[in-house]
């Protein structure tokens, strides 16, 4: 925290999400009008932001400041319930209709981790200006209840929503608020603004422009043909899986990180139990599959029944780690959700639009391309659905390395898991190899070696190679780093191409050698007959092509090249 630092933000770009529900056909000419915001300031203490731990600690790297994103998901969320105007209700008969189709709808998606308790409190003037500035947000703020994480406030002259979800842990401190306008589509929008007070973000299709584009998402469109008419439905549909993870409703063994490898699974919808995503990684970004059933808590047209797709980017978080998308035209904490598909914007106003699947929705019995693999669908008991994807790249850091053939394979083959865990969807192909890391390769790789006792080294204990490192010690490959003692192995030493030579010969002293190259490098080399038992068996052919009469062995091996030298020895 950089302590005396201003932050100021366009309210208009970032501070707050606004729902602005586009109008019926033939719509009452007396609707009130939207209130207008401008492009009105505000100053950001950061005090606000003190004891919050903003460090990305999601186990499955998906979510940065996911601390943050989850500071009012778990638990019990306390909102004061506020009427500001004169809206035909009073505020204990509006939080009946919350309870009924707001709060059971939290409860049932979150599987009984969050329960909203709405509290009935008073009644004030009706907003004709920045909420904040208003008599209304006032009186809510001066009379807050003692345990208030938030205010709703319903509004008989707001036509939509606007809310954000505030920094802290205490209403009025952190500022979390909503404005619901009443009665129109009133629990929809509620639950929609709340959504941003759990750190929602928008999802689109990036093709229309606008953020409500998409009819399936609660927090986008929400669309729903209303009497055979065009309208929003009431009630809340659900919301894109990620916004579910993000709020830790999801547990990381319930997500399904897709690798290279051809692989199937059953997608559970959110009432059943089972996976609930899968996550297909692309460089910067990933794709997340989330099954889509009608239901009570979901009761979407049955014709946009399937998996959705979404393209989900991660934010980056700047230096001082406050704010996460503050300046993108949406207030996106720590996500931004795109729709992949097709790209088609859903036209609210098309009659035909409610009887067709949706363009990111893969309905079963259907297949779609997703970053590159094939994505099959088909349905399976209770609402779920079996999703079958293509084979595809293992690593998102390998396209067009000269070495991408041989990680495929090593990766296909069990040798190698990645180098970022737990996500584990980069290979690093440049970063050296160390001993630790030449004892795990070899242990997967010729896993039948004969072994004996292995020796306790003194400098391995609790490392995560540390039992690979006895393995290779027990099989003879080998006997340490610091002769004649050799009582330590050096596992984050760099391993060099003469060592290297030397770790194959005795692991796989068994492989055909013809004629060595005469290497002018490794003359006198502790490791030369190594080298040219390396060279004879065509697993390396030099390090300075195309002459390759050199070996290089004082030189480091990398990631990449050791991929290509098991390749050799094991594939032929």
């Amino acid at each position: 925290m950089k302590r005396g630092m201003t932050l100021r933000i366009f309210i208009t770009l970032a501070l707050v999400a606004a729902l602005l529900l586009p109008g019926a056909a033939g719509a009452d000419p007396a609707q009130p009008s939207v209130v207008e915001l401008g492009s009105d300031e505000v100053t950001v203490d950061p005090a606000r932001f003190e004891g919050l731990a903003l460090q990305a600690t999601d186990p499955l790297g998906l979510v940065p400041g996911v601390d943050i994103v989850r500071l009012h998901s778990l638990g019990t969320d306390v909102i004061d319930v506020w009427t500001c105007g004169s809206v035909g209700a009073t505020p204990d008969q509006i939080v009946a209709q919350l309870d009924a189709e707001v709060a059971s709808y939290f409860q049932a998606h979150s599987r009984g981790r969050l329960t909203v308790d709405f509290v009935p409190k008073g009644t004030g003037p009706v907003i004709d200006r920045w909420p904040e500035d208003s008599a209304c947000y006032q009186m809510a703020a001066n009379n807050a209840s003692p345990n208030a994480n938030g205010v709703l406030l319903a509004d008989a002259a707001w036509f939509g929503g606007l809310g954000g979800p505030g920094f802290g842990s205490s209403f009025p401190d952190n500022r979390r608020w909503a404005v619901v306008g009443y009665p129109q589509v009133f629990s929809m929008v509620a639950a929609h603004e709340l959504g941003h007070t759990q750190s929602w973000p928008h999802s689109f299709t990036t093709v229309s422009g606008d953020d409500y584009d998409n009819a399936l998402d609660l927090m986008s469109g929400n669309y729903g043909a209303d009497g055979g008419g065009y309208g929003t439905w009431e009630l809340p549909y659900d919301t894109a899986v990620i916004n579910r993870y993000a709020a830790g409703w999801i547990d990381p063994d319930q997500v399904r990180i897709v690798g290279g490898a051809a692989t199937s699974f059953t997608l559970q919808p959110s009432s059943g139990n089972g996976v609930q995503m899968g996550v297909i990684r692309s460089g910067s970004r990933y794709f997340t599959l989330g099954a889509r059933t009608s239901s009570t808590y979901d009761p979407i047209p049955e014709i946009w029944e399937g998996v959705e797709v979404y393209e989900v980017t991660p934010c980056p978080e700047p230096e001082d780690q406050l704010f996460y998308c503050f300046g993108d035209p949406r207030f996106d904490m720590g996500l931004r959700e795109h729709i992949p598909l097709g790209r088609v914007p859903f036209d609210p106003f098309d009659a035909a639009a409610y009887s067709k699947p949706l363009a990111h929705v893969i309905s079963p019995g259907k297949s779609k391309t997703v970053a590159g693999r094939t994505v099959s669908v088909a349905a399976a008991a209770n609402g779920a659905y079996t999703v079958s994807i293509s084979q595809g790249a293992a690593f998102t850091d390998t396209s067009g390395h000269v070495f991408e053939g041989d990680i495929e394979w090593l990766a296909n083959s069990g040798i190698t898991k990645g180098c970022n865990p737990p996500a584990n969807d980069e290979f690093c192909p440049d970063a050296v190899v160390t001993r630790g890391q030449m004892a795990a390769f070899l242990h997967r790789a010729v896993p039948g070696l004969p072994a004996g006792t292995a020796t306790d080294f003194t400098d391995d204990n609790a490392h995560v190679f540390e039992a690979d490192i006895e393995w290779l010690s027990a099989t003879g490959v080998t006997k340490g780093c610091n002769p004649p003692a050799n009582d330590r192995y050096c596992p984050e030493a760099t391993v060099t191409r003469a060592q290297m030579a030397a770790f194959l010969h005795r692991a796989l002293p068994g492989l055909t050698a013809g004629a060595a190259t005469d290497f002018t490098d490794d003359n006198g080399s502790v490791f030369e007959t190594d080298i040219e038992w390396l060279a004879a068996t065509g697993v390396t052919k030099g390090c300075n092509p195309p002459a390759n009469t050199r070996f290089c062995p004082d030189a480091p091996v990398t990631r990449g090249a050791m991929a290509a030298f098991l390749h050799r020895a094991l594939a032929g």
